[in-house]
């Protein structure tokens, strides 16, 4: 007999999973939000039930207390089910609704994991991250949605290295389900007919078996491969195609001077992005948090001619971007955002604090949704406006020892493919591998070859001039493009590699200190 904990367990694939493993036999532990008294399934006891609301940032503590109140010492199976969406426009979801969405989907996935690695350590156990057969195509109405089950499974790629041997970390992925989730987000039946999905209890029973199989990742349903297949590799032809039949944003902003947005711009790459624009006679606003080097920059691109100005908050909060906004009012409105801004965790999941992990997600993903959210409600792009999104290689291949800064570049990526299929202007999103910035010398656990990593100069060459040309894809230097190509074929390969790479050079460097 297994002990079993499935989150989002009162409705839908939860509930239809509960049931069949309770039939199975095994010991249940069911996590909902609903108040015990309002559930008439026997299957909910106080000796099974835990209620906690995973839009709250303590849920994954309500339930670790709750294990340990019940004596739970160890834990077979962690099923995250739990989930909600967002269908709509991506211009029209509120900063609130954004963030409601990733804590649910993507924060206390990543919480409860933290929290629960001792029971599922002991039990030798397994952690199961349900994703979606979505995260393979462009998905401009559930644009957040998508990115954050893309992240969710970057998370996993990268823990699944790092706790090998330990813990087994399984992505899987159903397709569409008839729950009452559609209803709940406001899909209607006439842009919809989830009649026609397959029964929760059907997926639920498809997914029990990929579980006992322990692979990787499992896609349910021959239709949802063919997707996801399609989705992978055949890009260049079905983005186009949606793209053509999806409602496209709009932005009734009167021409002005070109003017390039850049998040992160006093420093590294940011800094080299806002000379280079700045020489092709673009006039800069930069956003970053150190005025020091903001100054800085400034002055740099002013004595070669150009023109800046920056604004000084913290992009990581809401506090502080309802602080900066009126200023980008007033500044706007852009014909180029770059969203360059981010920061890392190193080292392996389990021994980094939660609270550090959070603020990599809240910079790298929350701000980037945020901005261009708040860009669009408030007017502030021209009509064609380009967006650019720095990702990260970890998009194709794992990066244990940063699981969580993985789950964030991957986040951002699907988000990036989702806005350029409603959005009329130029949408790129670039995949750098190693670049010489202190960023890199600050979270890498080898620096002896620094002299090799691409000059961020070099860059933001390389992101002007893919920009310009109306490009949607950019892994710069050959080395890189050789890495992603390897990471989309060989995944399993590449994995082991990065082990080397990151992990392994990590735990040698703290037993060195």
């Amino acid at each position: 007999m297994a002990t079993i904990l499935i989150t989002g367990a009162t409705d839908g694939i939860g509930l239809a999973l509960a049931q069949q493993y309770s039939a199975a036999g095994h010991r249940l532990i069911l996590v909902g939000r609903r108040p015990f008294l309002t559930l008439n399934n026997p299957l909910f006891t106080p000796q099974t039930y835990c209620q906690a609301d995973l839009a709250q940032p303590d849920a994954a503590t309500t339930i670790a207390n709750w294990l340990a109140a019940q004596g739970s010492e160890a834990l077979d199976l962690l099923i995250h089910n739990a989930g909600t969406g967002y269908f709509g426009s991506l211009a029209d979801q509120s900063p609130d609704q954004i963030d409601e969405l990733l804590t649910v989907n993507l924060h206390s996935p990543i919480a409860i994991t933290h929290k629960l690695f001792p029971q599922l350590k002991k039990a030798q156990g397994q952690v199961v991250f349900v994703s979606s057969v979505t995260t393979a195509v462009p998905t401009p109405e559930y644009a957040v949605y998508g990115a954050s089950k893309l992240a969710l499974e970057g998370f996993a790629r990268s823990l699944r290295v790092e706790w090998q041997g330990q813990v087994t970390v399984q992505n899987i992925r159903p397709g569409a389900t008839r729950t009452g989730m559609h209803q709940k987000i406001g899909l209607t039946k006439e842009k919809m007919n989830w009649e026609k999905f397959p029964s929760a209890e059907t997926v639920a029973r498809q997914m029990m078996w990929a579980i006992e199989r322990k692979r990787p990742s499992a896609t349910i349903g021959f239709g949802n491969k063919l997707l996801r297949f399609a989705g992978r590799n055949g890009r260049f032809l079905l983005d186009p195609i949606l793209r053509q039949n999806t409602s496209q944003l709009s932005q009734a902003s009167q021409p002005t001077a070109p003017a390039c947005l850049i998040t992160g711009a006093a420093d590294g790459i940011g800094r080299a992005l806002a000379l280079r624009y700045a020489q092709a006679g673009i006039r800069i606003i930069g956003l970053d948090v150190d005025g020091d080097k903001a100054a800085q920059t400034r002055a740099e691109i002013e004595a070669q001619g150009g023109q800046a100005e920056f604004v000084l908050g913290d992009l990581s909060s809401r506090a502080g971007l309802d602080a900066i906004l009126p200023q980008l009012i007033q500044l706007g409105p852009f014909s180029c955002v770059i969203h360059n801004a981010g920061i890392s965790a190193v080292g392996r999941f389990e021994a980094i604090p939660l609270a550090q992990q959070q603020a990599v997600l809240r910079l790298n993903l929350h701000a980037p949704l945020w901005l261009t959210a708040e860009l669009f409600r408030q007017n502030l792009l021209r009509p064609e406006a380009s967006f650019v999104f720095l990702s990260s290689l970890s998009y194709f291949a794992s990066y244990p020892g940063a699981a969580v800064y993985a789950a964030s570049k991957d986040g951002l990526a699907n988000y990036a493919r989702s806005l350029r299929a409603a959005w009329r202007g130029h949408c790129l999103t670039v995949f750098p591998g190693p670049v010489r910035t202190a960023h890199a010398r600050r979270y890498s656990p080898d620096n002896s070859r620094e002299d090799g990593r691409m000059p961020p100069e070099t860059l933001a060459n390389f992101i002007f001039r893919a920009e310009q040309a109306g490009k949607t894809r950019l892994i710069p230097g050959p080395a890189n493009k050789v890495m992603g190509f390897a990471g989309h074929l060989f995944p399993g390969l590449l994995e082991v590699g990065m082990k080397k790479v990151i992990l392994e050079k990590l735990e040698g460097a703290n037993n060195n200190e």
